[in-house]
Formats: structure tokens, C-alpha cells, sequence
């Protein structure tokens, strides 16, 4: 008899610790609904000027920077004055190469050597070194994710349409591989209202939305380009809804405190 009740107690200890487990996933949905805008490429001085437009709604963004060898050291001392600021300096290539397309034709070893080493040393170099990268062109595939997972905490990509909010593939997944929605003027999802209606089911269903944008304007007139309004519109909703300006570094760390 106390063999059986012995045996009762261990197989309830082991099913209780099997359903804990299952349930780390699930912890997800106590996190605090929020946003991550994040900026790619090389534009720097705009970056700042919107910085002064934005600081009213308490933002955060990450900037992920490319062709680091060619910038002034003005801009360099801009990026650095915005990581005083509190937002993040990310990764986005040296060359701003088609990772899948150079790797296929020259090999990751060659990839490394002339997009990923020499960007992280003059970042490095410069008090600015990374924990993340954005895809140029969004271009990825498994190779890539494996061989950048290696050297960086949290990799983003890209995702494109107005699917039904949620179906959109543009929240933070509980993984170190995400994907923003394009938030420039000229893509044919473009839509404010679709925009605060993703962050409105973030709200719903304590998730973070992730957008990036390129070259921010006063005023739309080239590609790539996004309107204050846009980002305005967008901070103003996260702000007035108690929601939080998340910079990419976070959902890693996010990830590892579950």
C-alpha cells in the first residue's frame, strides 16, 4: 500500500511539472502591449530631426544603419547622441548586400568578411556595437538566419500586405527571428488606419507590433520615404493607450526572462 501511494505522489509531481512547462509558452500574453518602429539605411540626419518631432510622445526607436565607412563623423556623433537618448543602433550591413543572392554566388565566409565583420568593428569602434541586424531588402532564407543568429541576438525581417490583423506576421513571435511591416508611403499596404488598427489588436491581445520605415518626411515624394503624420499617428495611439515603445534589444531580453 505505501508502495502505491509512493508511486500515486511521484506521478503526480511529474504530471504538475509537465503542465507548468506547457504553459511557458502561453506567458507571452503577459506581456505589455506595445510597438517597435524601427528605420533602416544610411539616414541619419533625418533620423535625428524626427527624433525632435517625436520626443513629446515619450518614443523609442531602433536604427539599424548601413554603409557605416562612409558616414561624416557628424553623423556618427548623431547616432551616438540618439543612443544617449535611449534609442538602439542596429546592424543593417556594411554594403547593404542581398545576403541569400551574395552568399549563393561568393559563400558565407566571403559574406562575413566584407558585410558583417567590418561593419560590427567600426561600430565596435565607435561605442556603438550590436546586438541586432535588419535584412537588406528583407532578402533572408535559413542559411542566413543560422549564420547571422550566430553573431547577433535578435535578426529582423520583412513582411508586405494588409491581411486581417490577426493573421499578420508583424508581432513579436516569442523568437529571435521577427518581421516588421513597411510603413513607408509607397508600399501598396499603406494605410494609417491599417496600421492603428494592428496596434489596436496588439492592445487587445498583449502584443507587440513591429513596423519599420526608411527615410523620414514632412512630406511624401519619393519611395521609401514616411510622413511625420504616419509615425505621429502611430505614437500618438501607443501613447494615449498606455501602450510601450519597445526597441528590438527588448524582445530578446523579453524572450529570456519567460
Amino acid at each position: 500500500m505505501k508502495t502505491k501511494k509512493i508511486l500515486l505522489l511521484v506521478l503526480s509531481i511529474v504530471l504538475f511539472s509537465c503542465s507548468e512547462n506547457d504553459d511557458i509558452p502561453n506567458q507571452q500574453s503577459n506581456l505589455q502591449s506595445g510597438v517597435v518602429i524601427s528605420f533602416d539605411d544610411d539616414y541619419v540626419d533625418e533620423w535625428f530631426e524626427v527624433n525632435n518631432v517625436l520626443e513629446p510622445y515619450d518614443w523609442k526607436a531602433t536604427f539599424f544603419v548601413t554603409k557605416f565607412n562612409q558616414l561624416s563623423t557628424a553623423k556618427i556623433q548623431k547616432l551616438k547622441d540618439l543612443k544617449i537618448d535611449g534609442h538602439e543602433i542596429g546592424g543593417h550591413g556594411l554594403n547593404h548586400l542581398n545576403a541569400p543572392n551574395f552568399i549563393s554566388a561568393n559563400g558565407t565566409a566571403e559574406y562575413l568578411n566584407q558585410e558583417i565583420i567590418p561593419m560590427e568593428t567600426l561600430m565596435n569602434n565607435n561605442d556603438l556595437s550590436t546586438t541586432s541586424f535588419a535584412y537588406p531588402y528583407g532578402a533572408r532564407n535559413t542559411t542566413t538566419d543560422n549564420l547571422l543568429l550566430n553573431r547577433f541576438e535578435i535578426v529582423r525581417g520583412t513582411t508586405y500586405g494588409n491581411a486581417n490583423p490577426a493573421s499578420q506576421n508583424c508581432y513579436y513571435n516569442n523568437n529571435n527571428l521577427v518581421f516588421g511591416l513597411g510603413i513607408d508611403k509607397n508600399y501598396s499596404h499603406f494605410s494609417i488606419s491599417y496600421f492603428l488598427s494592428l496596434l489596436e489588436y496588439a492592445k487587445n491581445n498583449n502584443k507587440i507590433v513591429i513596423f519599420y520605415a526608411h527615410k523620414p518626411v514632412p512630406t511624401f515624394q519619393n519611395n521609401y520615404e514616411t510622413e511625420y503624420q504616419t509615425l505621429i499617428e502611430i505614437c500618438n495611439y501607443v501613447k494615449s493607450n498606455n501602450m510601450k515603445f519597445y526597441k528590438i534589444s527588448e524582445l530578446y531580453n523579453l524572450q529570456n526572462s519567460i
